[in-house]
């Protein structure tokens, strides 16, 4: 499996205006920015760096990472949770208003895989979001739609009013499972415990026409590790999507980075600043014990 080079373009720097902002779910805002470059470049996975603050404020001084949600047009959505200043500040933005932003960052999602054309490599994607890790997968899922792949799709919640990103799916017409930690949308228990079931039924359905599963996932940390210890355990590629902070989004801070397998007298980085290397990352690569 290679792994991606990234987006070929550098990143821009530009002022956004605001063209909607609605709240979808408790504490947790879509975004619609105009940004006519940087949405035509934008591939699944990467994310935009948002400095929420306005005029001459000069809190709060860091940028906020936000994974792309969605592109359509001259227009980037990304959705987030209220959970700080930060967040809090863009929360209160309103149609006209601009926002600056960096992008598009890190690397996009690697799906080479699907682009074989031998009917013996065909393969079935699953995408796995957990929480305000949905939003990637969206973008994700329209981008393998478009190559002619139709992912399996699950999302998790803690409960049915924080479950997002469904009514987008179904505008793809892509199949969505459901996992809630207190049942009251879909399966009660860990959006894992979907992952399970349909990893045996793609093992169920191999045969010479549909080979193994590719896993994509983003979400908490255990949510990944979890996702990658399936993946091991059903011998399939998986990719997740890591959910660092990152203080500059650029390289330069090393304030997300991640151990890594290997080290460096074999050739391999023994940490990966996800922000550039990143944030999708094969799983197999990770050394999540070191986490």
């Amino acid at each position: 499996m290679r792994t991606t080079t990234g987006n070929e373009t550098s990143p821009l720097q530009l002022l956004a205006e605001v063209v909607a902002i609605q709240r979808v779910a408790p504490h947790h805002f879509r975004l619609s920015l105009h940004a006519p470059r940087l949405a035509e470049s934008a591939q699944a996975g990467q994310f935009i760096h948002v400095l929420p603050r306005q005029g001459q404020e000069y809190a709060p001084l860091l940028r906020r990472a936000f994974s792309i949600m969605a592109t359509q047009g001259e227009h980037l959505d990304i959705l987030f949770r209220v959970g700080g200043q930060g967040t809090t500040k863009l929360a209160q933005r309103r149609v006209g208003d601009l926002v600056d932003i960096l992008g598009p960052l890190g690397q996009p999602f690697d799906t080479s895989l699907f682009h074989v054309k031998q009917v013996e490599t065909q393969r079935r994607a699953i995408l796995v979001g957990g929480g305000i890790g949905v939003p990637p997968m969206v973008f994700l899922g329209k981008s393998l739609k478009e190559i002619g792949v139709e992912p399996l799709v699950i999302i998790g919640a803690r409960s049915a009013p924080e479950v997002v990103g469904v009514e987008d799916f179904q505008q793809l017409n892509l199949e969505v499972r459901i996992a809630t930690d207190d049942g009251t949308c879909g399966h009660r228990g860990r959006v894992t415990d979907l992952l399970e079931i349909a990893l045996g039924e793609s093992g169920e359905n191999t045969n010479k026409n549909h080979d193994k599963a590719v896993i994509y996932a983003c979400g908490p940390l255990p949510m990944l590790r979890a996702a990658s210890a399936l993946a091991a355990d059903y011998d399939v590629p998986c990719q997740v999507s890591m959910e660092e902070n990152m203080p500059c989004g650029i390289g330069v801070c090393n304030g997300c980075v991640v151990a890594m397998k290997g080290n460096s007298l074999e050739g391999y980085e023994r940490y990966r600043r996800i922000c550039v290397s990143g944030p999708a990352v094969w799983s197999h690569e990770i050394d999540w014990e070191g986490l």
